[in-house]
């Protein structure tokens, strides 16, 4: 309930700000004092683990409501057609609860082999939201919300990759040169593996940016 309270009424940017926070103290108070590889790619893979998670709920949240919300309608299909590259649109018809004829195109959650099975003049099952103006076909909501748990192993296996890397690789230490930026991983004993300094690519890639933001500073 709290969630839902917090995720309904924060404005974009309160958003940025809470996020760019929420970096600044991982920073600040972990990789600041920490120096682990292992450590250092748990957080990234943590972060983009807690993306997800947000996306989900935020996602979840928005289906939930529409299925609230929504009337349930049967259509008739009027036509059908690939929108863009990959949107698969259907037009339909149908009354809603205040008598209204409404005349809507949707393609949010339709596949390609629900579309394909789609025939003009057909009935079709559609949950109409009245204040957001926005149709949707049923049986595409109910598949989609069925196949959401593949993006729940998704982003599981995230914590688990960031999980993983922690423990083979929390005895490597990142140390940087604080005159130039170049870093490298040393292992217990010292010896230097994965070496910036060294790496023709990473020095050609380096002066390559200064350059650029040279050339864009004078430009302006």
């Amino acid at each position: 309930m709290l969630l839902n309270l917090f995720f309904n009424n924060i404005s974009s940017g309160l958003e940025v700000i809470l996020i760019g926070s929420f970096i600044f103290a991982l920073y600040w108070f972990i990789m600041r004092k920490y120096n682990s590889l292992g450590l250092r790619l748990f957080i990234l893979c943590f972060l983009v683990f807690v993306s997800c998670c947000v996306w989900l709920y935020n996602d979840e949240q928005s289906l939930k409501n529409t299925l609230a919300t929504g009337e349930e309608h049967m259509a008739t299909i009027i036509s059908k057609a690939i929108v863009g590259k990959s949107d698969n649109e259907v037009q339909v018809n149908f009354t809603a609860k205040d008598g209204k004829t409404i005349n809507a195109k949707t393609s949010e959650y339709v596949s390609k082999e629900e579309w394909e099975s789609f025939e003009a003049g057909k009935p079709l099952a559609i949950v109409y939201v009245a204040n957001k103006n926005a149709t949707y076909v049923q049986q595409s909501m109910m598949r989609f919300k069925a196949d959401k748990i593949v993006l729940y192993y998704f982003a599981g296996f995230w914590l688990v990759l960031g999980t993983v890397l922690l423990i083979c690789l929390r005895k490597l230490k990142v140390k940087v040169d604080e005159n130039t930026g170049d870093e490298w991983v040393e292992k217990e004993d010292g010896t230097v593996i994965l070496d910036e300094r060294r790496s023709r690519a990473s020095q050609t890639i380096k002066r390559v940016n200064i350059l650029s933001k040279m050339i864009q500073a004078f430009s302006r």
